[in-house]
């Protein structure tokens, strides 16, 4: 990773860009692309806010949405733009959240593995990644990194990130659990303080196929990690997978990704 010479420098880059404004709050615009953040609420069992994801939009130069899963998909196999794009979204991410009514839970970001391997290789990202935290305000152990896809990585060095970022209380999660390079060889490999269960799985609980979640739950159990059921649409779903042991839950019936400002009225899931 010849672009990661001088971290220092790549992550000062980041920082001289970032704007405020009471539209989006922290941004950041790079190349005739503007990056902003919403969250989507986790609650836990007690309908409680738990924490939030934090979401990527992108905007281009005529203010026109781009799809961040199609952007982000169109470089995965560009390590330095794939780092520079996710650190970028993380810095704001973090911003908008320490100012944010739910400042003092759980933050979950999606990070592509390649940020494990370069905590793993460079000390001074995970020195700078600490005291940025505690520059807003946040503590390094509300922080949670969700791994979002594993092709074609060294999963050494992505544990070795992974055991360095534990030193310091962050954790990390499994995300689409049952979907793609989410799998239960992974899981095993990773043992994540948290399992994401995937859109697809949750789905099946609507016509009543149970199999495949309670294997979920039963896999994070095992490795004491906390499950998160994902896309959650519907009152019948969210009841099936409370009643089947998640412990917590996101989706669109619950909250969708908001704004700062809008966040801060949702309080619990629909009624």
């Amino acid at each position: 990773m010849d672009f990661m010479n001088d971290y220092a420098k790549l992550h000062q880059n980041i920082v001289d860009l970032i704007k405020q404004d009471n539209e989006y709050g922290f941004s950041i615009t790079d190349k005739g692309l503007t990056f902003t953040s919403v969250f989507q609420p986790i609650f836990d069992r007690e309908h409680n806010i738990y924490g939030v994801e934090a979401l990527a939009r992108i905007f281009d130069s005529d203010g026109a949405t781009i799809n961040p899963h199609d952007y982000f998909e169109s470089i995965r196999h560009d390590d330095e733009s794939s780092a520079i794009a996710t650190l970028t979204c993380a810095i704001i991410h973090m911003l908008n959240f320490s100012y944010s009514c739910h400042y003092d839970k759980k933050l979950f970001i999606n990070v592509t593995p390649v940020i494990f391997e370069i905590l793993s290789n460079h000390d001074i990202a995970v020195d700078t990644l600490v005291r940025g935290l505690k520059k807003i305000g946040l503590s390094p152990a509300q922080l949670v990194y969700e791994i979002i896809e594993f092709e074609g990585r060294n999963l050494e060095s992505v544990l070795n990130g992974i055991q360095k970022l534990a030193g310091f209380g962050i954790e990390v999660a499994i995300d689409d659990y049952g979907s793609a390079y989410s799998t239960e060889e992974r899981v095993r490999s990773v043992r994540p303080d948290y399992l994401k269960i995937d859109k697809s799985i949750v789905d099946l609980l609507a016509a009543f196929k149970y199999n495949k979640f309670h294997h979920a739950v039963s896999l994070g159990h095992l490795i004491k990690a906390k499950t998160i059921a994902e896309g959650i649409e519907t009152e019948a779903v969210f009841e099936r997978c409370v009643a089947s042991g998640a412990d917590y839950f996101q989706g669109y019936y619950l909250a969708k990704p908001q704004r700062l400002e809008r966040l801060a009225s949702v309080a619990r899931p629909h009624k």
